[in-house]
């Protein structure tokens, strides 16, 4: 077989097995038409043709591989180009019918599955090479004009700044990695290791230094420990390495060499475990055991530190005993398991976080529990901030950050009859402005802030009912879902018009999200439905609030937001009425007599500490996914991807190269999401204007990673925007729009199979 063919068929071999690109090509039910053109602010245009009159892919392949192609065959970031095979249509047909080639789990799929028209079809596509751009409303223009928009896109990062490396080979192939952390209070796996210490921002982080001479020809790992303060001078740093494999003891405990007082090495020169030299591939686990100089900081003084695995030779530490690439949610920052306290699975940094931003990301999280009202912090021991007290409303919904996003989880709605505490109410008002987002409502401005500062009167109050819709499944297996009506009392100035409930989302990978390239995002834009699979999704595009040009919304329930600064000094003003340069005026509607008087000259909040707060956002690790090789956990990703979930809910994403933090760069992710515009059905309509492009049943595709781990982290198990949803099940029912035919052939699974979607989703 030619090496090209191997590559393509590698690649559906990979798909299948871990992003879940296969299929029962025979919907339940017809895709939806799509979306009327413009219906939620876009601009009107006909469906797309190929420029082009070679061989067409067959709407088997949109539904068999949307997961990890674009609408005409391209590949996503971080996969080989189908159009590269150059093998015979009887070798590609027999891989195909037989599944499996070398490690990989591609099933083999029966005439049933995909027909032999189909196979043929697809493989004359690729084999006449890429086809031309395709054409849109007369004009020839690049695939991304199926995107459904226009307009120049501006990059959110023109341009890599620099950035040391995080690992480096040198002519000898000595591999040097570095890398950062914290203190802990206990060891790995028992408590008091994945919580924040009191005074955790207070020069308790530390750069080390692995230096790698195995692949070398040597027979040393060399560690040098670099604390931001100074260690005590009458204490000997520890450093304790590999795992006995008896829970988390270490068979060799050392004390490590000074050089000053912030520089300590120690030299590994055998596998303490097994009782020989290192070898290429040994996994090396090791800790510090730190002790700090009383004179340096306030409070405690010794610590145990983070436990780090390092596979010898790879330049890499590894959240992993065993490898498992498929649990690598997050790429290089995906966070080890959690085996105590798994409710701060959200909580921990990246894996592969750098000396340059471990302070701005412990100084950030400092800022994210810190009550802006009156300075105190939401853990103990910790000292109030007095230079940010004062700062919150005069209205708001909270005075902290944390106060929405509890253990930087997910939200969820009240009780019937009681008072919100982690979701909003968005207000708006008719029609949409020049730029295109929405008017805010006159009287109350674009959210119902229900607390006020200093015992002045709030703008009222949101409460919840619900009515419960008996239905039941094909199989006859009875659900209950639940509609919610939501109902105002206490307004200060009137009635309420138009609105939209939103629960506060996770914040874990955000960064990573952020750092998805333009293009990489654009090669999965169909807006106008190029490839006519019934999935239109499309960007929404943004002023950015710095420099006003159009960018592509990333976050936000309606993809409003276009970076993580853009989403924290929103919420800053819009949750907590503090002010920053982004929005240096306070959060109000323009009939509210006496609430913009109360914003203070310059910006409550400085470049600098809005700073802090983003880079402890976008440095978030994301948890790893689990049960990876339970059978029932891989059945349901298939099929949640026969379903075609994966078509929007999209596996795996590269991030791109120019992002300022060289920890997010390059990094292969699973996300399951493409961050674009859905309609999902007047079922999850709101009563909103126009955000921009996204229309009232518009919605960006929300990331799965971290949603099996919502009970833990929360509490509840509450989805969707409003929370309408008690578990996974009813999520997929609300499902309608461009999603109705994947909910269809969902609801249509025997319960079984039902059973093992959920496993799947739970797993990630």
């Amino acid at each position: 077989m030619s090496g090209g063919l191997h590559v393509a068929l590698g690649l559906l071999a990979i798909c299948a097995a871990e992003l879940g690109c296969s299929s029962d090509l025979s919907p339940a039910s017809p895709p939806p038409e799509p979306p009327p053109p413009g219906e939620g602010g876009g601009p009107p245009g006909a469906p797309c043709t190929e420029a082009s009159d070679g061989p067409a892919l067959p709407q088997a392949f949109a539904l068999n591989c949307g997961g990890c192609h674009s609408a005409h065959g391209k590949p996503t970031s971080g996969f080989p180009d189908l159009f590269a095979f150059d093998g015979t249509l009887e070798e590609f047909t027999a891989q195909v019918r037989t599944g499996r080639t070398g490690t990989a789990r591609m099933p083999p799929f029966n005439e049933q599955q995909i027909a032999a028209g189909d196979i043929e079809a697809i493989y004359a596509y690729f084999s006449a090479g890429a086809p031309p751009a395709a054409a849109c409303d007369g004009g020839e223009v690049s695939p991304g004009a199926c995107s459904g928009v226009s307009g120049d896109i501006s990059p959110l990062f023109a341009s890599a700044t620099e950035g040391k490396p995080i690992t480096t080979t040198a002519a000898d192939a000595t591999i040097t990695l570095e890398a950062a952390g914290r203190v802990r209070g206990r060891h790995e796996k028992e408590k008091e290791f994945s919580p924040y210490q009191p005074r955790y921002f207070e020069n308790r982080s530390y750069k080390f230094i692995v230096e790698d001479a195995i692949p070398a020809g040597g027979s040393t790992v060399k560690f040098t420990w670099l604390p931001v303060a100074n260690a005590s001078k009458d204490q000997t740093i520890n450093f304790r390495c590999w795992y006995s494999g008896e829970g988390n003891v270490f068979d060799s405990n050392n004390g490590m060499d000074r050089i000053t007082n912030t520089h300590w090495e120690f030299v590994v020169d055998r596998n303490a475990r097994e009782g020989r030299e290192i070898r290429e591939g040994d996994l090396l686990e090791f800790e510090f055991g730190v002790f700090l100089d009383a004179g340096t900081v306030e409070g405690r003084t010794s610590y145990y530190s983070d436990t780090f695995r390092y596979r010898v030779g790879s330049g890499e530490l590894t959240p992993f005993n065993e490898p498992n690439e498929v649990a690598l949610s997050g790429g290089d920052g995906t966070i080890p398991y959690i085996y105590e306290e798994p409710h701060l699975y959200y909580e921990q940094m990246a894996l592969n976080i750098q000396e340059s931003s471990i302070q701005p990301f412990l100084e950030g999280r400092r800022l994210f529990h810190t009550d802006f009202a009156t300075g105190e912090h939401s853990e103990g021991g910790n000292p109030v901030f007095d230079e940010q007290a004062g700062k919150a409303g005069p209205l708001s919904n909270q005075a902290a950050c944390v106060g929405c996003h509890i253990n930087n989880g997910r939200g969820a709605p009240p009780e019937p009859g009681e008072a919100m505490e982690t979701s909003v109410v968005k207000l708006f008002g008719a029609g949409t402005r020049a730029d295109g987002g929405p008017t805010v409502d006159p009287s109350y401005g674009r959210q119902l802030q229900d607390k006020a500062q200093g015992g002045s009167a709030s703008e009222g109050t949101a409460t919840v009912a619900y009515t419960e819709e008996p239905g039941e499944f094909p199989d006859g297996t009875p659900y209950v879902l639940r509609r919610p009506a939501f109902r105002f009392s206490g307004l200060s100035a009137g009635p309420i018009a138009s609105y939209s409930v939103r629960v506060a989302r996770p914040i874990v990978g955000m960064g990573l999200l952020e750092a998805i390239a333009e293009e990489a995002l654009l090669e999965r834009a169909d807006g106008v439905d190029c490839n006519q699979d019934g999935i239109s999704g499309r960007p929404n595009l943004i002023p950015d609030p710095v420099s006003g040009v159009l960018r592509i919304g990333r976050f936000g329930w309606k993809a409003s937001k276009v970076s993580v600064p853009h989403q924290v000094a929103d919420a800053l003003v819009a949750d907590m009425g503090v002010t920053t340069s982004l929005f240096p005026v306070e959060e109000c509607g323009e009939a509210q007599a006496g609430c913009q008087a109360g914003t203070r000259g310059d910006p409550e909040l400085s470049d600098e500490d809005l700073d802090r707060l983003a880079t402890y956002m976008r440095m978030l690790g994301v948890p790893p996914r689990r049960d990876t090789e339970d059978p029932a956990v891989q059945r349901g990703e298939a099929l949640f991807s026969q379903a075609g979930c994966a078509s929007c809910h999209v596996p795996s994403m590269k991030t791109g190269s120019r992002h300022p933090l060289v920890e997010l760069r390059d990094q292969l992710i699973q996300p399951f999401s493409d961050l674009l515009l859905h309609d999902m059905g007047e079922e999850l309509a709101d009563t909103s204007s126009s955000e921009h492009l996204a229309g009232p049943r518009e919605w960006r595709t929300p990331p799965l990673w971290g949603i099996g781990l919502l009970e833990a982290v929360n509490g509840h198990t509450q989805l969707l925007h409003d929370g309408r949803a008690r578990n996974l099940v009813e999520a997929i029912l609300w499902h309608g729009g461009e999603a109705e035919a994947a909910k269809q052939r969902f609801t249509a699974l025997p319960a079984g199979d039902r059973d093992a979607v959920v496993a799947f989703l739970r797993s990630l």
